[in-house]
Order: structure tokens, then sequence, then C-alpha cells
């Protein structure tokens, strides 16, 4: 049995983990994501398609927007910095004076300070991995089969 090439909206949308709803909305924000259309205004998506679908939807899902993915599809970086993290100065919380003598478990965690190290080094790790830019998204679409 041959692979299927060509995928109604629903089944492409399934296959990516999307809904088609979903897809109608990329389409509007992302006009690069015109599918091919039926004589009864179907929409086609070619099996070539897909791989990029996922990766919007692997964007969406950590925390991009739609506009985001199509900034990153055109020119593989975002114009804007995903985060601002202010690691050059990061505010010491105030020091509030006790009135009355903390107990010795009161004074062992209001002495410590939650550890963000590795917190900000996963950020900055998907930082990195989204400035850099995406892998072969800008193939043409082939013509629908006859």
């Amino acid at each position: 049995m041959t692979e299927r090439l060509w995928f109604k909206i629903g089944a492409a949308a399934k296959r990516i983990g999307a809904t088609p709803k979903e897809l109608r909305y990329w389409e509007r924000i992302i006009p690069e994501l015109s599918p091919r259309r039926s004589k009864g205004n179907l929409r086609y998506y070619h099996v070539d398609e897909i791989p990029r679908l996922k990766k919007i939807q692997a964007w969406l899902s950590e925390g991009l927007t739609v506009a985001d993915c199509r900034q990153l599809l055109l020119t593989g970086h975002l114009a804007r910095p995903l985060l601002d993290l202010g690691l050059e100065e990061l505010p010491q919380p105030p020091v509030i004076a006790p009135r009355r003598k903390p107990s010795p478990a009161e004074q062992e965690f209001l002495g410590r300070q939650p550890d963000l190290k590795p917190v900000v080094k996963a950020l900055k790790a998907l930082v990195k991995r989204l400035s850099s830019p995406p892998t072969d998204l800008t193939q043409q679409k082939p013509e629908l089969d006859p």
C-alpha cells in the first residue's frame, strides 16, 4: 500500500496534535501555510507540510505566539527577545525585622534563598534553541496528484 501524499485538514490536524480550527487560524496569521484547495474548496495538506506544522505546534506548546512562529519560519529568528531575565542584577529580597524572635526552624527557612541557577540555565538553553534558524522549512509544495 502506498503512503498518502495529501491529507484533508482533519487528518493533518490529527497527525500533528492540533484541531482543524487551529490550523485555519494559523493560515490566517501565517499566509505561507496556504494548503491546496479542491473544487469543493476543501483544504488539502501535502505530506511534506506535516513536519513544518509539527514544528509550529511544538513552538506553540513552548509558549510562542503564532506570529512568533511566522517570524521564525520566515527569518529563522525572533526580532524581540523571548525573555528579559534580568540576569545582570538579581534583586535581593527586603529584610524584614521580625517582631518576635523566630524559632530555629523559621530562622533556617528565612536564611535560605531558592536556588534559581538551574531555572536560569534551562531558560538560556531555550532562548538559544529558539533563536537558531529552523532547518529546511522553505520547500515548495508539489502539485496535487491527478
